[in-house]
């Protein structure tokens, strides 16, 4: 892992210093991130609840007329529908087919049927229910699946579909333009091509509405449903930022994979016309995900404070013992989620001798004035405990990027590309930056590339690992548990 040397900043008092990389290369110029924008419900928002109602009522019949109690119906009905929301049935999707759904009706069901059949079948019936019940699932929902995707499909062609950008302007995004175009099932209208002048077509498929460089004012002007990013000419490290941004904005973003011909597409990609479409997932710092994450870290919190009671009583003793009449807590202002100043706690290691050298002194670990104490919260993460109650407080979570000051935030923005795009999700004690050594003197462009790939791939347990890798490392068994 390279490691970080010091730079100097003008704007600084004579030796302030900041982390930048060893080796740099040149800034390719990034296209700005839009602002989020409000847009209508897409014509597909509520074809999965479709699904599963008509589904529901199936499942719900099915038990009835197996015997099953009315509460009983209810739970099989209910556990059944989770099995194939979990097997990837009730996504989104461009292309409906009941062959397709097949092989995972069939996981699915027969995942759940033992508890299922358990739960509301007499035992007598339970060893021939087990064999049978996935088939007669399949049989009684196959029929009624195909006639609702009959349905929808009528329903997209009869209204006018989501309103679709396409960036790009070469062969794939003018035949996808056309392919929309002409056949509305797909429930998309291509409303226009962003990318450099198209060569290979007279007649567009589509307005062209612009460069690329002109991409977040276009998007902003014509609030697209939908976007489609089909090899726009534009370096990818241009538009990450911006796709990042629509997705928390509620636009929905497909891209074509690079050389899509040569492989089958990965799970959950479509085809249109044998062009395979990745259709991005959502932010996942939003809504319930968003819910989930913030129970967790009440939750977390709680137990930690009030496991960690004589822990804190010990170090707060020590501390004070230390520092004498400085305080406690050190309290230093720092930048959260979505760009919002808080105030984090810590133990105190050290008594800055003016404020203006706590917000721009980059690293005391070196530094003379920091005594035994100080040195030993620091080095085991203790001096970490009291941002349990930043937790509580909603400034902080458990898990996340770690915040940093103001006056750095403004510098390392302007100098590491997706430097801002952390501040997507809440700033957290510990990260996966953090247990994979990115702490103190390291690369600030490693921290970001970690701590950007946290927020796209969030997950509950992703949380927990981190947590346990924490709690190993502070305990020196990080190395074990890798």
């Amino acid at each position: 892992m390279p490691r970080v040397v010091a730079a100097v900043l003008e704007q600084g008092s004579p030796g302030v210093r900041v982390p930048a990389p060893v080796a740099t290369t040149a800034r390719r110029r990034r296209v700005p991130a839009p602002e989020p924008i409000r847009r209508p419900r897409g014509t597909g928002a509520g074809e999965p609840w479709r699904q599963a109602g008509a589904d529901l009522a199936v499942f719900v019949a099915l038990w009835l007329a197996a015997g099953a109690a009315w509460h009983d119906a209810l739970t099989g009905a209910g556990l059944t529908a989770v099995a194939l929301a979990a097997v990837g049935l009730y996504r989104p999707r461009l292309h409906l087919s009941v062959l397709d759904d097949i092989p995972r009706m069939l996981l699915g069901v027969g995942a759940v049927t033992p508890l299922t059949v358990w739960c509301t079948l007499p035992p007598a019936t339970f060893e021939a229910a087990i064999v049978l019940w996935p088939l007669v699932v399949l049989a009684a929902t196959v029929p009624v699946r195909a006639f609702v995707y009959v349905t929808l499909y009528q329903r997209r062609r009869l209204l006018p579909g989501d309103r679709t950008l396409i960036v790009g302007s070469g062969d794939v995004a003018l035949r996808l333009a056309e392919v929309l175009r002409a056949d509305r099932a797909y429930g998309i209208r291509p409303i226009g091509l962003v990318g450099p002048p198209a060569l290979t077509a007279e007649t567009l498929p589509a307005p062209l509405l612009g460069h690329v460089d002109a991409l977040t004012e276009i998007v902003a002007l014509h609030r697209p449903d939908r976007v489609i990013v089909a090899f726009p000419g534009a370096p990818d490290t241009d538009l990450i930022g911006v796709i990042r941004q629509w997705r928390r904005s509620g636009i929905t973003v497909y891209v074509v994979p690079r050389l899509f011909e040569l492989a089958v597409p990965a799970a959950g990609a479509e085809l249109v016309q044998g062009i395979a479409l990745e259709r991005m997932r959502p932010d996942r710092m939003r809504g319930l995900y968003a819910a989930a994450k913030r129970t967790i870290d009440v939750t977390g919190a709680a137990i930690g404070l009030a496991l960690a009671g004589p822990i804190l009583l010990a170090c707060a003793v020590a501390v004070r013992l230390e520092s004498g009449r400085a305080g406690v807590l050190f309290r230093q202002q720092r930048i959260g989620r979505d760009g919002r100043p808080f105030t984090i706690l810590k133990f105190r290691s050290l008594t800055p001798a003016t404020d203006r050298e706590s917000q721009v002194r980059w690293n005391i670990s070196t530094d003379d004035r920091v005594g035994p104490v100080g040195r030993l919260l620091r080095n085991t993460s203790l001096d970490e405990l009291p941002q349990l109650i930043n937790v509580l407080r909603g400034d902080m979570s458990l898990v996340g990027p770690r915040p940093e000051r103001p006056y750095f935030v403004e510098q390392f923005a302007h100098m590491y590309g997706g430097y801002a795009d952390r501040h997507r999700a809440a700033a957290g004690i510990t990260g996966w930056a953090q247990i994979h050594g990115l702490r103190g003197d390291t690369s600030i462009a490693d921290r970001v590339r970690y701590d950007n790939y946290y927020i796209e791939n969030w997950s509950v347990a992703l949380d927990i690992k981190i947590m346990i890798r924490t709690v190993g490392a502070m305990l020196g068994l990080a190395r074990r548990w890798r």
